[in-house]
């Protein structure tokens, strides 16, 4: 896992990189800002937003958590706390917040941290779109839903769990809150794979007009309990110098 997440880090830098190096209709696909949560930890821009200790002691990340006695469902459990911490440090009132399951937590999150400065949440934006990846789909709600109705001498069906059973209401989820009505999707695939997020991202300006796109993974496996968080806003500027960034191997 420490290695993956070494290969990860390069391979987000390499390509996210050569998106600020596309030229379309003589402007540029610039990366505006990105951020990253996971393990108990949030950083905008490569610099640390905010850090909580509702880690309990375990890091996502690494394999010698299968040495601990800690159960998937209490990881998901301090997620969650930790999930409502990052929200309170953004300040935010979005109630609809603390109905949201995990994964839809994660991205609307993330989206924020990229949103909250200069975005004005009543205007119409036809011309951003999102696009996110992970492995896992939604099934760590599936398995919550399944369990409501597995039983037929115990039966009971939860509509606020089967609501989040589709992996592609967090782009909804974000879409309503931004009033965001360009393209969006959600794509289930193996493992991260930085090529396919920029041509995404490429072909949703290219392909389908979107001139701003938010995207990346939103991972929360059910079966580990671990999550991991990469988002990236990118838009077509016809001049670079306002405001591209750079990844770099140390943010």
């Amino acid at each position: 896992m420490q290695c993956r997440g070494f290969v990860y880090k390069i391979l987000i830098e390499r390509k996210m990189n050569y998106i600020n190096s596309i030229v379309f209709n003589d402007a540029r696909i610039i990366l505006k800002s990105f951020c990253r949560i996971v393990s108990g930890r949030v950083t905008l821009n490569g610099e640390l937003y905010f850090e909580s200790d509702c880690s309990s002691g375990f890091d996502a990340n690494l394999t010698s958590n299968i040495d601990h006695n800690f159960t998937p469902e209490e990881k998901l459990r301090v997620a969650h706390e930790f999930f409502s911490a990052v929200y309170g440090r953004l300040g935010v009132d979005y109630r609809k917040f603390y109905k949201m399951d995990a994964l839809s937590k994660l991205g609307f999150l993330a989206s924020e941290l990229l949103l909250l400065a200069g975005t004005d949440r009543e205007a119409r934006k036809e011309e951003m779109g999102i696009a996110l990846f992970n492995r896992s789909s939604s099934l760590e709600t599936d398995n919550r839903y399944q369990k409501t109705i597995r039983d037929k001498d115990d039966f009971f069906p939860s509509p606020a769990e089967f609501v989040y059973t589709l992996p592609n209401i967090v782009t909804g989820e974000i879409a309503i809150r931004n009033k965001i009505y360009g393209e969006t999707a959600f794509y289930v695939m193996s493992d991260f794979q930085a090529d396919i997020l920029c041509e995404t991202i490429e072909n949703m300006i290219n392909f389908a007009g979107m001139k701003q796109v938010l995207a990346g993974w939103t991972e929360v496996d059910a079966f580990t309990g671990e999550y991991s968080g990469f988002m990236v806003l990118c838009e077509l500027q016809s001049d670079v110098r306002n405001g591209a960034i750079s990844l770099t191997d140390n943010n």
